[in-house]
């Protein structure tokens, strides 16, 4: 007989909820990096991680603008993500992932020349305890995959405290 309940393969552990609101929140920042020339960038990010982090919300403020040379390529601006994370190793003091998503960029660039855009990340979260706060390194990847001219698309780097 069912009784409504997920079957305890799939049933979360109790101090995990699959809920958006029980998130982890995270506060952070990072640079950009280019290996063209193009000068790198200061960046301020905010995340929330929920169910098991399989999900994050980011919003990246890009503090600086972004020249190559004299020529301004970026100005500052605001980008919003959201990504489904996969976890591929999975150990107590440390879980590694990778995500794939979309972004929302305020202003399209020489950079970047939409507002819709893919994003990739690969990162580790290193904690204490599985469930604990702890800190998270990700390398991001936001572009347009050449669907509108320009794409260079943007790299970063990111170090957040999450909660």
């Amino acid at each position: 007989t069912f009784t409504g309940s997920a079957p305890p393969a799939m049933a979360q552990p109790p101090s995990e909820s699959s809920r958006f609101i029980d998130g982890h929140p995270g506060l952070g920042g990072g640079v950009t990096y280019q290996y063209d020339g193009t000068r790198a960038a200061y960046i301020g990010a905010f995340t929330w991680t929920w169910n098991r982090d399989r999900y994050e919300l980011n919003a990246v403020r890009f503090v600086d603008g972004q020249p190559d040379k004299s020529v301004e390529l970026a100005s500052p601006n605001w980008t919003f993500q959201i990504s489904r994370r996969w976890t591929f190793v999975r150990k107590p003091a440390a879980k590694f992932f990778f995500g794939l998503g979309g972004a929302y960029k305020t202003e399209t660039d020489d950079l970047n020349g939409s507002h819709l855009n893919f994003a990739e990340q690969l990162g580790g979260r290193f904690t204490r305890s599985d469930a604990g706060p702890g800190f998270e390194i990700a390398i991001r990847h936001m572009s347009n995959a050449g669907l509108k001219k320009p794409n260079k698309g943007q790299d970063f780097v990111t170090v957040i405290y999450v909660f």
